[in-house]
């Protein structure tokens, strides 16, 4: 469980891998053999928690409400929403098991959808009947997302249980008073027509941009003014070289070397997320690493904390 600061507006990191997770399936490569023997060296599917701490006292509690949304519904939600227990705290109706320990936590206040692809929309399935069990859920998405999960009848248990919230590119959600949400159209690989957004998070006092998918820098033409205007940005870090796809086809992500050649003009504070399991970064002491890390450049860890 992670701890956050009380009365403050945190974006906190619950995961920094590309879509497979760490341990990755079917691999045998050392890291993932390594984490599939010890669960301590696995790493979780990229994600992003926002919290606002500065909720009001309650008539019944004197303990502060919070306000917790996520970006991103992963493969690997079950334990993002186990370490955010202490804010999301238990749950309305089913607060107790019959020992009397706390059984249930509460749904979070909402959940914004970068993409349609399986590591930014697979733990959808664990909200629904068979698991947690949400009810009118909002799910913020491009309305083509909306429209895919409205109609996919294998997901309607699911669907019929969550509040479809379509996204405007552009158009601000407003979560507080001092806290809004902006979605940021990005090139990415689109097989559905769903589209790909960025979230620009604006907090009372800084701003962050939440970037774990893009194709291309040179395919966004709006890149460096938007990577300028923020006070730290989360962006798509998956593979380091081209050696990683051992002689396969390129992939369509910047490498890590390219994205922080172009920006590293621009005062932003970069950390790097989305991280495949071949990512030479991954491994403390390698020269890819020590070489990321002279740059000023960060590498995003779970339970990485930035106040907004």
């Amino acid at each position: 469980m992670i701890t956050l600061p009380p009365h403050q507006v945190t974006a906190v990191i619950l995961g920094t891998m590309q879509d497979g997770g760490l341990p990755h399936a079917g691999c045998r490569c050392a890291r993932c053999a390594a984490a599939f023997t010890d669960p301590r060296r696995a790493e979780y599917t990229a994600c992003l928690g926002l919290v606002d701490t500065r909720g009001t006292e309650t008539a019944t509690s004197t303990a502060l409400s919070a306000s917790v949304y996520l970006f991103d519904a992963t493969p690997d939600i079950k334990c993002q929403l186990n370490m955010l227990a202490g804010v999301l705290g238990e749950h309305p109706v089913r607060p107790e098991a019959a020992s009397g320990s706390p059984s249930r936590l509460r749904q979070p206040d909402g959940i914004f959808l970068t993409h349609a692809h399986m590591g930014h929309i697979g733990g959808l399935p664990q909200l629904g009947p068979e698991a947690m069990a949400v009810k009118q859920l909002p799910i913020y998405a491009a309305r083509e997302l909306g429209q895919l999960l409205l109609e996919n009848h294998l997901w309607s248990p699911l669907v019929n249980n969550l509040r479809i919230v379509p996204l405007v590119e552009g158009q601000s959600v407003d979560l507080a008073a001092d806290v809004s949400v902006t979605a940021v159209p990005v090139p990415h690989r689109d097989e559905w027509g769903a589209g790909t957004f960025a979230f620009l998070i604006q907090g009372p006092n800084r701003r962050l941009l939440y970037l774990p998918d893009i194709d291309d820098w040179a395919q966004w033409p709006e890149a460096e003014m938007v990577l300028s205007s923020v006070d730290v940005a989360l962006v798509d870090a998956s593979f380091y070289s081209p050696d990683e796809l051992g002689g396969r086809a390129p992939v369509a992500h910047p490498l890590i070397p390219d994205t922080l050649a172009r920006f590293a003009h621009l005062p932003t504070q970069f950390v790097l997320t989305h991280l495949n399991h071949t990512n030479p970064v991954l491994d403390k002491g390698s020269m890819a690493r020590t070489g990321v890390l002279s740059t000023g450049a960060q590498i995003a860890f779970t339970g990485q904390q930035f106040l907004l």
